[in-house]
């Protein structure tokens, strides 16, 4: 065991040292696992050793827990876990062709009938089976006006991928200009298992390039079925895990290569099963389906189921109500589907037009009253949509009435898609729609408008009219104006240059108007001042009174200064007499003589 534990660990795992190995035993020994069989002891010691290489990194715990789960998953066959393995552009584009797949109230038209199949139907109404005969008939179910109203999806065959309308452009890129997704069926043929009469379909070991190759023709999804039948013996356990581990093989590579897988488990009508039988069989075929697609790792998210009608065998000597065999399809839905998947559409299965609708239209009601549903449920219909087609070209020597099936075919979708929204009544066809009658109706609509327009026009005509002379006139002065406009440059120039002796004026003017602001402080200050001014005002006349009193003194005055000029001329000479008498008394002393 511990070998082959060994060799299946990463490189970086194997390389524990035996102390680490000694730590993984004692973790083994105390693992709750131990007790859980094979499997769980494998998970065991890959636990063990991944605790015992993280024991010695104790900095790293979160980095040897995350190998730890890694590791297990590898040995668990978990590595393309839900889709792990794709990038999250490629998932979103697949969820995106998923989701207008699954648009409410459309379905898928099949039209993958190979050459021999065709040619059998063409055969058995008179028409020769040639590639233009099945060229020009696909060309009628793609480009019908109106079909996109009903269709989301188309499947073709290989042969009709490479086909082109009579336009020369190819009918996958034809259906995509009217918003139809186109499809391919990439499987091969059915083959019969020695030994049994079960089936399984051929063709997985080329569908990567075979997938890569429709890609670059402009499918956007695939589609595989696996017929299973319903006997005393069968189908055989062995025959449902076969076919359904091919269609999770068949999908975990179509979504690698960028296609969005539908899954087909196709139990046949043939028997004389009754719908419990049915039931019981279609909840262990779609049971065994998912679960093989959860371990392979297959995005459930990016696929769609397309799957028979759960209906009791043809030769059951019971009849079931279309309400009892709507409840028995909603009871296995329920059942098994994972709510990821987005929508189911159901195939025919060689009911004609009117059982088919009237079983699709039952199914959605019980959808509608049940509720919890969260699956778009609508067809992908071959046989009941192109039967009545075909019929058509009975009596017609060879020819294909191109535009009375168109007209039929439109009719057909109609009742088709009123059955996926739960409103088809039988007896009672629905109201066809078709792109020539929408615009016909946006015509109509627009037509009041066209002639109210068409009335203004000579009133717009006579303005214009009046306007004219206007015009040349002002091209007249156009001239003039791009003179002057011309003269007032040098002007302009000379205005851009005085511009910065404006701004330093401007600048020593600034100080000027501070004082402007100043002057509303000054004015105010001279209010305050006022009542002063107005009380010196009054005493002015007190002042002048005193000055009358004191003129008397000031005129005596006046008559004694020539007498007071007088006594100083006399009093003069005095004073020069002592400035001279220093003088004098230096002088004697120079002479020895006492002064």
């Amino acid at each position: 065991m511990d070998a082959f534990v060994a060799s299946r660990l990463p490189a970086a795992t194997t390389s524990s040292t035996p102390q680490h190995a000694a730590t993984a035993a004692t973790h083994l020994r105390q693992s709750p696992l131990r007790q859980g069989g094979t499997a769980s002891l494998t998970a065991g010691v890959l636990l063990a050793l991944c605790s015992a290489r993280g024991a010695g990194r104790p900095n790293h715990p979160r980095a040897a827990r995350r190998r730890a789960e890694k590791v297990v998953r590898h040995m668990c066959h978990r590595n393309c876990h839900g889709g792990e393995h794709l990038s999250p552009e490629r998932k979103r584009e697949l969820e995106a062709i998923c989701e207008k797949i699954a648009t409410p109230g459309k379905g898928i038209t099949a039209t993958d009938e190979g050459p021999g199949t065709i040619g059998d139907r063409f055969e058995k109404v008179g028409v020769e089976n040639t590639e233009e005969h099945r060229r020009i008939y696909r060309q009628m179910l793609y480009e019908t006006p109106g079909i996109n109203n009903y269709l989301s999806a188309a499947i073709l065959d290989p042969e009709t991928m490479y086909q082109k309308d009579d336009e020369g452009v190819p009918f996958p890129e034809a259906l995509e200009k009217r918003g139809i997704i186109p499809g391919v069926k990439p499987h091969l043929k059915v083959y019969e298992l020695p030994g049994t009469k079960d089936t399984v379909m051929q063709g997985l070991d080329s569908l990567a390039v075979r997938c890569r190759e429709y890609k670059a023709a402009g499918a956007k999804f695939a589609k595989w079925r696996s017929p299973l039948q319903i006997s005393r013996f069968g189908p055989t356990k062995m025959a449902i895990e076969a076919n359904m581990n091919d269609l999770a093989r068949y999908a975990l590579i179509c979504q690698d290569e960028g296609l969005v897988p539908i899954v087909e488990p196709d139990i046949v009508m043939k028997g004389d099963h009754d719908l419990e039988t049915a039931v019981a069989v279609n909840v262990e075929v779609q049971a065994t389906l998912y679960k093989a697609m959860l371990d392979h790792g297959v995005y459930m998210e990016g696929t769609i189921l397309k799957t028979n009608l759960v209906n009791p065998g043809l030769s059951c000597d019971h009849d079931y109500s279309v309400e009892e065999i709507a409840v028995a399809n909603m009871m296995v839905l329920r059942r098994v589907m994972p709510t990821a998947i987005r929508g189911v559409n159901f195939l025919s299965g060689g009911q004609s037009l009117e059982g088919a609708a009237a079983r699709l239209n039952a199914l959605n009601k019980v959808k509608k009253r049940l509720g919890r549903m969260p699956w778009n449920i609508s067809f992908s219909w071959s046989w009941a949509l192109q039967a009545p087609l075909l019929n058509i070209c009975k009596g017609q020597g060879g020819k294909i009435p191109l535009k009375e099936m168109s007209e039929l075919y439109l009719q057909e979708l109609a009742i088709a898609s009123a059955a996926a929204q739960g409103t088809y009544q039988e007896g009672f066809p629905p109201d066809v729609i078709r792109e020539d009658e929408k615009k016909d109706a946006e015509a109509k609509k627009d037509e009041p408008k066209k002639e109210e327009e068409k009335k203004e026009e000579p009133k717009k005509d006579a303005e214009a009219k009046k306007e004219e002379p206007k015009k040349e006139e002002e091209k007249k002065e156009e001239p003039k104006k791009d003179a002057e406009a011309k003269k007032e440059e040098p002007k302009k120039e000379e205005e851009k240059k005085e511009e910065p002796k404006k701004d330093a004026e401007a600048k020593k003017e600034e100080p000027k108007n501070e004082e402007k602001k100043e002057e509303p402080k000054k004015d105010a200050e001279a209010k305050k001042d006022e009542p002063k001014n107005e009380e010196e005002k009054k005493e002015e006349p007190k002042k002048d009174a005193e000055a009358k009193k004191d003129e008397p003194k000031k005129e005596e005055e006046k008559k004694e200064e020539p007498k007071k000029d007088a006594e100083a001329k006399k009093e003069e000479p005095k004073k020069e007499e002592k400035k001279e008498e220093p003088k004098k008394d230096a002088e004697a002393k120079k002479e020895g003589v006492p002064a």
